[in-house]
């Protein structure tokens, strides 16, 4: 089982999940936040490695379509020594997180993953698109959205 879910940073410190925001971010530039992503129960990214959301969904829409492509794909965090990576093995995708010294890993269904993937995505986009309409989205939404 796939889980994802995307928090925006708060001025207060704390996060709060993106379909609850009914602010904008302070800083439509530089846009803080995190994104939970748990695959069977082991979290592989969590708030703990919180950066500028809205370019990390940007890299793992391109990151999905790259994977489906080439069969891997891998970004880093916008300003974090932190390494994403897809692989796809088979009917399955190998999820991993090299943050600093660790490195968490999962494997789920690609059927499972793709959707899960899909579905956070355009809910971050369509959300972000009515708390910050001046960003626009709309190109990460149609590859999400093939």
């Amino acid at each position: 089982m796939v889980e994802i879910e995307t928090f925006l940073k708060v001025a207060a410190g704390g996060f709060v999940q993106v379909e609850s925001c009914r602010t904008p971010p302070p800083d439509l530039d530089y846009i803080e936040g995190a994104i939970r992503l748990s695959v069977d129960g082991m979290v592989i990214i969590g708030t703990e490695e919180w950066d500028y959301v809205d370019q990390i969904w940007c890299y793992i829409a391109e990151m999905v379509t790259k994977m489906q492509s080439s069969g891997y794909a891998e970004t880093y965090f916008p300003d974090q020594p932190i390494k994403l990576s897809f692989r796809a093995t088979g009917s399955r995708v190998l999820v991993t997180a090299k943050i600093g010294e660790e490195i968490k890993t999962g494997n789920a269904s690609s059927v499972d993953f793709l959707r899960a993937v899909k579905s956070a995505g355009m809910i971050f986009f369509r959300r972000m698109s009515e708390l910050a309409p001046a960003n626009s989205y709309a190109e990460v939404q149609r590859e999400l959205s093939v």
